[in-house]
């Protein structure tokens, strides 16, 4: 029996993370075009923001309270792991990383952001600038590890748990399960329109910022220009 388990938006919102943070992580390392870095950035970051009260407001398997992450789950996941699923949505290993990679996702895209604001401003209260890269630099390794973990739990479900469908479910939403099948309300639907519009947005309006270190060499330039032009006349 095949049960629809993830909706349309969950599953428009799976490989628009997948590309964005993809992109995002390769384009750190390309000064010249680090505009691209900060757009996909604030792409990826308000993606995740709005997945994050799509959890609270979502259907059923995409809502938080059907994330089985207590303990007991966990240990009842890794116990029957080779002999059965028992899971209908993210198991609950499957569940945590989910979780973890939503909040590392916000946390990295803030420190992020806080690197292109005056450093007049709110970077004063947190710390110095070279503290805030090194801890966005971290931020984003652990969100690269947290993918690799799910792409591997995704890799071990396809090969032990075949038949339930998990890896082409990523594509159509179907699981070979028998269980009800997630649906949309109207409000939910209004709300997957802005979901997948307003990050676009954010890509645009990122793409104008700079980083602290430009701009500060950027004002450096400046002044030493006019105190060469001085020094002329």
């Amino acid at each position: 029996m095949k049960t629809l388990i993830w909706t349309l938006p969950t599953r428009i919102f799976h490989w628009l993370l997948a590309l964005g943070f993809t992109t995002t992580y390769i384009l750190g390392d390309f000064e010249e075009i680090i505009n691209f870095h900060f757009a996909f950035g604030a792409f990826v970051s308000v993606l995740i923001l709005f997945r994050l009260l799509f959890g609270l407001i979502g259907p059923k398997y995409s809502h938080f309270k059907d994330f089985p992450i207590g303990i007991n789950h966990q240990k009842a996941f890794i116990k029957n792991y080779f002999s059965k699923d028992l899971y209908v949505g993210h198991n609950p290993v499957a569940a945590l990383v989910m979780l973890t990679i939503l909040l590392i996702g916000l946390l990295c895209g803030i420190s992020g952001f806080l690197l292109t604001v005056d450093g007049n401003n709110i970077l004063n209260t947190i710390g110095n600038t070279e503290l805030l890269k090194d801890t966005h630099e971290v931020l984003a390794n652990v969100f690269l590890g947290l993918v690799i973990m799910h792409l591997l739990g995704v890799l071990s479900d396809a090969v032990f748990h075949w038949k339930t469908g998990t890896l082409t479910s990523i594509f159509d939403g179907y699981k070979n399960v028998e269980a009800g099948n997630a649906k949309l309300n109207i409000f939910q639907k209004a709300f997957s329109f802005l979901w997948f519009v307003i990050p676009f947005i954010f890509f645009y309006l990122a793409f104008g910022l700079q980083p602290i270190n430009s701009k500060e060499n950027n004002e450096y330039k400046n002044e030493r220009s006019r105190n060469e032009d001085g020094d002329d006349d």
